[in-house]
């Protein structure tokens, strides 16, 4: 095989959303598993809806994800190359000019083969087919003309992308012919369905890229769940990328449609929240905290570098974004803590004095490690011959305000001592009120 040389091709009239990401990743993947190039090309020739922002969100989003490319063009830097190209159509007769507009002239009779890498041979009649303008009025090229003009001459070896192009495939191999050029091999791949079956949309949560950064997805499980749209290898699920430039291949890709999950991509994104380095999750942590309006950048600097590591790996065990962590760490920050309705309900009368007791024995505590901790907690309880289920779900929605959080004495080691006892001695007082309520 001459060196491989794959090219995705956006339109920047909106953001780069699943299908489009899922193309780029399949395209880089291919490149980088034969050692071939990877080409980035902005395809901009609709000049009414093209927008620099969506460019740069393009952009933007495949740096994010690792996509690196290898070379990068826009189509309207191209202009007079295809309109020469036309020219040379309409010298040899394969196109002439309609109402300012050139266009090609399909072949009436005959068949014209597409040769699918996936898909194995699809036949089209050349009658089925209608000429198409490729020269607009304006001068400009339409997507089929420039697509081919371009694919030539870069160089493209393959042309891999959505089945939802598959029907434009004829017209382009006929204009590769018309112009004496060689089409590049073809591989379409299959669509990705929501859940319900039906063509993926918004409502089924496909976002575009950066909207799961936001969200707190991390890269790397983007990449992976992407991977898995349609391409599969044995049972494994977990792919690091330096597995999937080894393994993916085009023999890998199945036939039939993708479906999106959103509860496996929060599955995949969660296995590598607990896989990441700790130091670069902590300094995520602390962005996400900031993003979601937990805490300020100073609140978090005065978290100190180990406090940050702690948590980042406390809470990575039970949340699977980023944001997650992020509403999860809350309880770290000197400030009352709103007690939801179900939290509420674990403050009862009966528990003012054991929480205050507990308040009392943390307070006399000469360390504030999770053992030391734990030592002074059922110490306390011990005095009022309590076990500590009893209260572990109350100290808990005391420290936290939530009632589910990490390991009860590490969550009070981390909050620290002053916020601790003053936390458990406000949620005495509550329920010293509810008693009298």
């Amino acid at each position: 095989m001459s060196q491989v040389r794959v090219r995705f091709a956006p339109s920047p009239t909106g953001y780069l959303h699943v299908g489009g990401a899922r193309t780029a990743l399949f395209n880089w993947l291919y490149a980088r598993h034969h050692g071939g190039k990877f080409i980035l090309r902005i395809e901009d020739t609709d000049r009414s809806r093209s927008t620099d922002e969506a460019i740069e969100q393009i952009l933007e989003s495949m740096r994010w994800l690792g996509l690196d490319w290898d070379e990068l063009y826009r189509q309207t830097d191209r202009f007079d190359v295809h309109r020469r190209a036309a020219e040379e159509l309409l010298r040899k007769g394969a196109a002439y000019e309609h109402e300012g507009a050139v266009w090609f002239r399909i072949p009436r009779t005959g068949v014209t083969v597409v040769e699918d890498l996936l898909l194995g041979r699809v036949e089209f009649k050349n009658s089925e087919l209608k000429d198409l303008v490729i020269l607009r009025s304006d001068g400009t090229p339409t997507y089929n003309f420039a697509c081919v003009v371009d694919d030539s001459d870069m160089g493209m070896t393959h042309v891999i992308r959505g089945d939802d192009h598959l029907n434009n495939t004829p017209k382009q191999i006929l204009i590769y012919r018309a112009l004496g050029r060689e089409p590049p091999k073809f591989a379409h791949l299959p669509m990705i369905l929501g859940p319900d079956k039906t063509k993926l949309s918004k409502r089924h949560g496909a976002v575009s890229v950066l909207e799961y950064r936001r969200r707190g997805f991390l890269p790397e499980a983007l990449v992976n769940f992407f991977a898995r749209l349609g391409w599969s290898h044995g049972d494994q699920e977990i792919f690091s990328r330096e597995e999937l430039v080894e393994l993916f291949d085009l023999s890998g890709v199945g036939k039939s449609a993708a479906v999106f999950d959103e509860q496996k991509l929060l599955w995949i994104n969660h296995e590598w929240l607990k896989r990441a380095d700790l130091p670069r999750l902590a300094r995520l942590l602390a962005d996400y905290i900031v993003q979601e309006g937990i805490a300020t950048p100073e609140e978090v600097g005065q978290l100190g570098e180990g406090r940050l590591l702690r948590a980042a790996e406390l809470l990575r065990e039970r949340n699977k974004t980023l944001v997650s962590m992020a509403q999860a760490a809350r309880f770290l920050f000197p400030r009352e803590l709103p007690w939801p309705e179900e939290a509420r309900r674990y403050l009862k009368p009966e528990l003012a004095e054991p929480l205050e007791k507990i308040a009392a024995s943390l307070s006399a505590c000469s360390g504030f490690s999770p053992e030391e901790v734990e030592q002074a907690v059922r110490g306390g309880l011990a005095e009022l011959n309590l076990p500590l289920k009893a209260v572990a779900q109350p100290i808990r929605v005391a420290i936290t305000g939530r009632t589910v959080s990490p390991g009860l004495f590490d969550v009070i080691s981390l909050v620290g001592q002053e916020q601790a006892v003053s936390r458990l001695r406000r949620a005495a007082a509550l329920c010293r009120s509810s008693e009298t309520n």
